[in-house]
Parts: C-alpha cells; sequence; structure tokens
C-alpha cells in the first residue's frame, strides 16, 4: 500500500518539475490499487480530528479505475507516466 503512494507522490512531483507546475489531468489505477491508495491516505489523516481525504481525488485530480491498467498518471499532455517507473525519484 505505502509503496503505491510513494510511486503516486514521485510521478506527480517529476511531473511538477518536469512540467513547471503544470496539473496532470489523472491517476489511472485498478480498483485494487484505487483502494489502496485510499485506505493509506485513511490511516494517514487519523492524526487530523473529523478530516476524511476525499474518495475518487489524489491532490485534487481524478481518480479514474480501469480494469486494464497497470497504474499511471496521465500528465496535463495525455501522456502517460507508468507508476512502476516511479519507486524512486529520478537522481537527474
Amino acid at each position: 500500500m505505502a509503496e503505491l503512494h510513494r510511486r503516486v507522490m514521485n510521478a506527480f512531483r517529476v511531473h511538477w518539475k518536469t512540467y513547471s507546475g503544470t496539473t496532470p489531468q489523472k491517476l489511472l489505477l485498478t480498483q485494487k490499487q484505487a483502494d489502496d491508495l485510499q485506505l493509506t491516505r485513511l490511516y494517514g489523516s487519523v492524526s487530523i480530528a473529523g478530516y476524511t481525504p476525499p474518495k475518487g481525488t489524489f491532490n485534487d485530480r481524478p481518480v479514474e479505475v480501469s480494469a486494464t491498467t497497470a497504474g499511471v498518471l496521465v500528465a496535463h499532455d495525455g501522456t502517460e507516466m507508468p507508476l512502476a517507473e516511479y519507486d524512486k525519484m529520478p537522481t537527474a
């Protein structure tokens, strides 16, 4: 679960850096990935009284579910950024 959250955050960071703060279109995840991401966010929000992370969005971007994806961040221009490539932040 935490691995998925790390990859999603790294993909967002790379997108923001590469495209000067431009917002990605959306996350495209399997149902299990979407559920795991939401659960990770719920665990992280336990310390914030009365806060529940919104379901169906991440960083104010929609989370769409597809049975045929491996899990991607869709960049502002429609390019798919596979989350598997963002286990670690690029060094360059």
